[in-house]
């Protein structure tokens, strides 16, 4: 199977999923449109150059009206490393700290009582794991100064898992010792291709994880025969969604394409974005509510469009704000 001209109009069209509302209708072509974005940037980098690949923005509950940090990777000399920035506009973006080396893919969480979870994925040459950390406040953060770090064992793949999102995270009295928390990621089947799993991390010490064998064969009937990596859940007119990743043909990074998915993560409707180059390859996309300086809430889209099947002046890493009605 392929994911041909002929599967894409026909998921356009039909909407595949019975869940499809008039909301994921209006949010979908809100994601698509990106000419109509109140800001629209391809290839951000941060004020020291940084590239800063696979963005995740996230606003503290703390910090004030328009404020907002990310964490991204880059590559220098053949090796990832974890980058945070801040800032304030969300078109300039001022580094702050290296959070580590030989590390991409990081999302982070920020808890209830203002702790904050870093989840990457670690790399090694021929392997990669997840890692979580543990920092107790924005300062430690800010500051790269960790209180707990484990290194996930990889329980479905001998070669690599990675990629992770946080799911749902519960912590008693702010406590690790007595915490779940649930990540979704995806593991390397058979050294061929990435599929999505899940798992639960208890008490900061016990790991358990599962393939999602629903999630994986719904993509794969639709005509998957590459990589299901990364995505992303929000929250859009009180309904969950996600953002999933999904390479139509394997080794193709031209064929990287995104999914508007339903609370549960199965697929309503492959994103037909639009861009000024006409760019075609997109991934590891995130959405994020943020409140700017006016206390007006926005929609950060963010998403990585691959060098093949992408316009030059826009291939690596674009983000874009809506108004979040």
């Amino acid at each position: 199977m392929r994911f041909d001209c002929a599967i894409f109009i026909s998921l356009h069209v039909l909407q595949i999923s019975q869940g499809f509302s008039e909301e994921a209708l209006t949010l979908s072509n809100r994601l698509e449109n990106t000419k109509a974005a109140k800001l629209l940037i391809f290839k951000l980098c941060d004020n020291e150059g940084h590239g800063m690949d696979c963005l995740d923005v996230f606003q503290p509950r703390l910090t004030k009206n328009g404020t907002c940090f990310g964490v991204s990777h880059s590559l220098r000399n053949g090796v990832f490393s974890i980058l945070l920035s801040e800032s304030t506009d969300f078109r300039n973006w001022r580094h702050i700290i290296e959070l580590d080396r030989h590390g991409s893919q990081a999302t982070v969480h920020e808890t209830d009582d203002g702790t904050f979870l870093l989840a990457y994925e670690k790399d090694a040459p021929n392997s990669c794991w997840i890692r979580l950390r543990s920092y107790p406040d924005l300062n430690a953060l800010r500051s790269g100064k960790y209180d707990h770090e484990i290194d996930l064992p990889r329980k479905l793949a001998p070669t690599a898992e990675g990629t992770p999102s946080f799911e749902q995270v519960d912590i008693k009295n702010g406590d690790l010792a007595t915490s779940n928390i649930h990540l979704r990621f995806h593991y390397f089947k058979y050294a061929r291709v990435d599929q999505l799993a899940s798992g639960t991390l208890t008490n900061f010490k016990k790991w358990k994880a599962t393939p999602s064998r629903k999630l994986n064969q719904a993509f794969i009937k639709l005509g998957a025969e590459g990589n299901i990596g990364d995505r992303s859940k929000f929250i859009w007119k009180e309904k969950s969604y996600y953002l999933q990743e999904v390479q139509g043909t394997r080794r193709d990074w031209g064929a990287w394409r995104l999914f508007l998915c339903d609370s549960n993560g199965l697929p309503l409707k492959r994103l037909n974005l639009k861009t000024p180059g006409n760019s075609t390859a997109f991934a590891n996309a995130t959405v994020s509510r943020i409140k700017d300086q006016s206390g007006q809430d926005l929609l950060i889209f963010t998403a990585f469009l691959h060098s093949k099947g992408s316009s030059p002046p826009e291939a690596g890493q674009m983000l874009l704000t809506f108004d979040a009605l």
